[in-house]
């Protein structure tokens, strides 16, 4: 069935990534693992409506792909709805194989506030603050958030959970300036704490480093995700090793599955940090928008995007190793394809 060779190939994936880690990833009695090749390139896509939301019944035919400019067939499609697994229903007879990863059972959202000690931005971090409030009703009761702050350094404010009352409270201890105390894991499955690396955080000097260790932890957790990254600007200090930390960063969230969208919180029309915010998205397959003005609205297009994705698998093309460029967009159809624009063969 199309749906076990997704979760099939995704699971192969992860144990390729574990392997590489020496690792050990936590099973489930009832999961399902389909044989899959790993010569194969999957990528998260979320494809938007003209209206905004997302676009529904798209097949592989219904997709462009280009690598390196030249076209390439889209071989498997699958859409995974906002309230289910990514892994197909246990059916009579399976047999379940030692060690196949379990896949949460909705969405992982993960808030990351980037906080600061300027007015402008507190303001506008509180008000977004506020606002995500509002979204909690939002949330499905499969949904888990994490909620991370990053200021002299990166905290873990909250692990994967879907007790709406402590996302409440998790939300403005990202307004806190100064040590965090470590929460405990949530649960068993999906657990960002148990992979985070605390000292790492400790150590992590700037933004890129904090987004480093998030996505290091989230590799860990099957399946994929989503950030809102609610914050102001990234290679603040423009110094040569934040271009390094940078791509250490965005290579590790592609690694982890992760799509961001970054919501500014400036108090500004424009900036010269915006287009940082913008790069971040563009090469994770989210979106950027400001919420000096409509914060409201920023907030509720990035919920309406995430309502469902696609799981879009292709061939590797023989290629020689490195970093190749992708492109993915719709062949007839109007819409918008957020997808990450590249892959890296090993």
């Amino acid at each position: 069935m199309r749906r076990g060779f997704i979760a099939g190939l995704a699971a192969a994936l992860l144990a390729l990534q574990t392997a590489a880690s020496g690792a050990q990833e936590p099973s489930r009695e009832g999961s399902v693992q389909a044989k899959a090749s790993v010569a194969k390139v999957l990528v998260d896509a979320h494809v938007l409506a003209p209206g905004g939301g997302v676009l529904l019944g798209l097949t592989p035919d219904d997709f462009l792909l280009r690598v390196g400019g030249e076209e390439v067939r889209v071989e498997e499609v699958e859409f995974i709805p906002a309230d289910r697994s990514e892994l197909p229903p246990k059916a009579p007879g399976d047999v379940v194989e030692p060690g196949t990863p379990e896949f949460p059972e909705g969405r992982l959202i993960v808030l990351f506030f980037q906080a600061d000690f300027g007015r402008y931005r507190t303001k506008g971090l509180m008000r977004m603050a506020n606002e995500m409030v509002l979204f909690l009703d939002r949330l499905l009761p499969t949904d888990r958030v994490a909620v991370l702050s990053y200021d002299s350094h990166l905290k873990l404010r909250l692990d994967f959970t879907n007790d709406r009352a402590a996302i409440h409270r998790a939300l403005f201890d990202t307004l806190k300036i100064g040590g965090a105390p470590e929460p405990a894991p949530s649960s068993p499955f999906p657990s960002l704490g148990v992979h985070f690396d605390v000292d790492a955080a400790r150590k992590a000097h700037n933004v890129e480093r904090g987004l480093l260790v998030t996505a290091k932890a989230l590799q860990k957790i099957p399946g994929g995700k989503t950030m809102l990254f609610l914050g102001w600007g990234l290679r603040v200090d423009r110094v040569p090793t934040d271009w390094k930390w940078h791509a250490l960063a965005v290579s590790a969230l592609q690694e982890a599955r992760v799509n961001v969208f970054t919501l500014d919180v400036s108090d500004a029309d424009w900036h010269t940090l915006e287009t940082e915010l913008m790069h971040l998205a563009d090469t994770t397959g989210g979106t950027y928008a400001k919420t000096h003005v409509f914060s409201a609205q920023a907030l509720d297009l990035a919920f309406r995007a995430i309502e469902g994705r696609y799981v879009i698998v292709f061939a590797r093309p023989d290629r020689p190793p490195g970093r190749h460029a992708i492109e993915l967009t719709l062949r007839t159809k109007k819409g918008r394809v957020l997808a990450r624009p590249f892959y890296d063969d090993p």
